[in-house]
């Protein structure tokens, strides 16, 4: 490898060739069916086999180079480029496979910057389905793909072995009788598969495994977690008359729902005991969660504690800090925003008013759980959109207090089946009823092709005073895949469509003041159209903002789909979620047409994705599991491990046997990770 690469891998958490073994793909390219040229089929991955001709380097007008060349086999030629480089290796006569997905281009099929090798050569990256791994900059598909190869199946040299398989010091975690109880493949040859799949029936028994070990290994840590938890733990009794109650719910001036009325009481519950309560409240955006937790933190101070609020972003927390002070009025607890923004007096101000107790409330970001942030007396912890934090920094929020209950809220929707069984540590509640006012958004599936009737239909309700969001699946252009980036539809937005518009620009990359700068000035009205990735999945409160345009939307899966159209529609005026796709037959985007409640997508999604697709893309809100995508797991699959977990720790409690040495180690390993051990 070269050095400033292994720098890259390094700084990726990837070590040793045990880390790039697990270094898992993201996605995969089907490239297995060979055509003749004559047989291409347009916008499919397929491979074509033949000799290149006419190959010819081009500088274009702006000087930026490209290759040109044509593919040749007996049935006819098709046209290949790359733009962006000089592919100075390839000459006329050379046997060639390509692989990619074929366009017309003037009535001619092409490949755009398709994967190319020698006929010859083993197959890595065409003719075979082929592994898509996450990238940062400094890393290529086609490196992270050869070191694999190298790193999964070894290398040999005149028959002897230059390289040996990593995958041959790979012991396996589970007892055989486990694995053949349950028709598991061996971890080598799981491992194996998932990253050079000989066909869709070994990737589909790889997955299976992957995400059985892994499951496993959760539910395994949840059970023993649970068993500690209860037993050594203590927590403060909190609780409140109900006259106190319903005089508080009356100072908000709101009329609670009966899915809130009832998520309350599970919360007054929990807190009365003195084990720890640590709840999962689920519900829509905009159903009410922190009208919940609100009366939740009252009860907390009420019973003389105190009561903190995390949230993912300043101004996330900075838009609590203003509600919470709404509902609370003059005579409500003392509450107190804490920020990383604040500095030298004033942030030892504020961190001296709640280590003396002076503060009933407090409201900030991931400062909270800094090592000098220290409360007097903490109840309740309330962590906002809580998979927006590793649960490293929710188990640093609980070290704030002996043992203080925690309620932790999401609006990213997950099936009832599998909060109760992954989520076992934690009990659930769902506010599964919208107040009254709240106006369902329009959502539409359109083709890339509509597109040139949507800008002008756009241009219009922004110049009505609308403001709208432009959601893209990723921040740059790649050369591997031909997809709407944020940074070029920025570019061309400004200079053609919206070009007399207010227009900004938000993704991971930026610098966070900058990001939080740009929602700032998007939520004043400053900006009109906001060109975005999923980081405004979770953004502030902005009801004028009436239109979602998520392009590229086959690359985002239902809850996150779900969660931007949750962007739009907080105001009084209508508003739409346009969603542009050309896959056809996407019954995940007819799901999000069709359908508004996120609980009843979570089980479509579940229903459409089936068995089998345990690795597929994560859902950017529960991205603490390596393998497997919590909202889109087999209930089979989840119904056997809880089982396996359940036998096993019923015959051995601490996991001591010897045949589970390695799975005992791999629940260690997973809990030092996440800090939960």
């Amino acid at each position: 490898m070269r050095k400033d690469a292994v720098g890259v891998l390094e700084r990726k958490g990837v070590q040793t060739i045990r880390d790039l073994v697990w270094y898992l793909p993201r996605a995969y390219h089907d490239f297995s069916e060979i055509r003749p040229i004559d047989q291409l089929v347009p916008n499919q991955e397929q491979t074509a086999e033949g000799v290149l001709a006419n190959v010819r380097h081009v500088r274009a007008f702006a000087g930026k180079p490209r290759t040109e060349a044509e593919l040749v086999d007996r049935t006819g030629r098709v046209r290949l480029v790359w733009f962006g480089r000089e592919r100075t290796e390839l000459s006329n006569g050379l046997r060639v496979r390509v692989a990619g997905k074929v366009e017309i281009f003037r009535g001619m099929r092409q490949f755009i910057r398709p994967q190319l090798e020698r006929v010859g050569q083993e197959a890595v990256h065409t003719g075979r389905i082929s592994p898509i791994y996450k990238l940062t900059e400094g890393l290529t598909e086609g490196w992270m793909r050869r070191w694999l190869h190298t790193a999964v199946l070894g290398e040999k040299e005149n028959g002897a072995w230059r390289v040996r398989p990593a995958l041959d010091a790979v012991a396996d975690p589970l007892p055989e009788t486990l694995r053949l109880r349950y028709g598991l493949a061996s971890i080598v040859e799981a491992l194996r598969e998932v990253h050079f799949p000989s066909d869709e029936d070994a990737l589909a028994a790889a997955r299976r495994r992957l995400a059985f070990d892994e499951l496993l290994t959760l539910q395994l840590g949840m059970l023993l977690r649970r068993r500690r938890w209860t037993v050594a733990a203590k927590a403060p009794a909190l609780s409140a008359e109900d006259r106190s109650v319903a005089a508080w719910i009356a100072e908000t001036g709101l009329a609670p729902t009966g899915a809130q009325e009832r998520a309350l009481a599970d919360i007054r519950v929990d807190v009365a005991r003195t084990v720890p309560m640590s709840r999962l409240l689920m519900g829509d955006v905009g159903s009410g969660k922190t009208l919940v937790a609100a009366l939740a933190m009252r009860i907390a101070v009420d019973s003389g504690y105190q009561a903190v609020m995390m949230a993912p972003t300043e101004l996330l927390a900075e838009q609590h800090f203003k509600t919470l002070d709404r509902y609370f009025g003059r005579s409500g607890p003392r509450t107190l925003l804490l920020s990383g923004s604040l500095r030298g007096k004033e942030a030892r101000e504020a961190r001296d008013l709640i280590a003396g107790g002076l503060v009933d409330v407090v409201v900030g970001t991931h400062a909270v759980i800094e090592s000098d942030v220290t409360f007097a007396k903490l109840g309740l912890a309330v962590v906002d959109e809580q998979h927006r934090f590793g649960v490293r920094q929710r188990s640093s929020l609980r070290e704030k207090g002996r043992d203080p209950h925690v309620l932790l809220t999401t609006a990213t929707p997950i099936p009832r089946t599998l909060a109760q069984t992954i989520y076992r540590d934690l009990d659930a509640s769902y506010i599964d009823e919208l107040p009254p006012g709240r106006q369902a958004v329009r959502t539409e599936v359109r083709t890339s092709d509509a597109l040139e009737r949507v800008w002008p239909w756009l241009l219009q309700r922004l110049s009505e005073g609308e403001q709208a969001f432009i959601v893209c699946p990723r921040i740059e252009d790649s050369e591997e895949e031909e997809v709407a980036s944020a940074e070029r539809t920025y570019e061309d937005l400004s200079s053609g469509a919206l070009r007399d518009v207010a227009l900004g620009l938000l993704h991971g990359r930026l610098p966070a003041d900058e990001r939080e700068d740009v929602m700032r000035r998007f939520a004043a009205g400053e900006i009109k159209a906001l060109i975005a990735t999923t980081v405004v999945e979770v953004g502030i409160d902005v009801p004028n903002a009436t239109v979602m345009l998520v392009l590229g939307a086959e690359r985002f899966g239902l809850a996150q789909l779900h969660q931007l159209r949750g962007r739009v529609g907080r105001g009084e005026k209508k508003s739409f979620c346009i969603v542009i796709s050309d896959k056809e037959g996407s019954a995940r985007l007819e799901a999000i047409a069709r359908e508004n409640d996120g609980l009843k997508l979570a089980q479509e999604d579940l229903r459409i994705r089936g068995a089998g697709e345990f690795l597929g893309s994560r859902q950017s809100g529960l991205d603490e599991l390596r393998m497997v995508d919590l909202a889109d797991v087999d209930p089979t699959l989840l119904r056997e491990t809880s089982a396996a977990a359940e036998a096993m720790l019923g015959a051995d409690p601490d996991l001591t046997d010897p045949d589970h040495e390695h799975i005992a180690a791999a629940v260690e390993r997973m809990w030092r990770r996440y800090a939960l051990a």
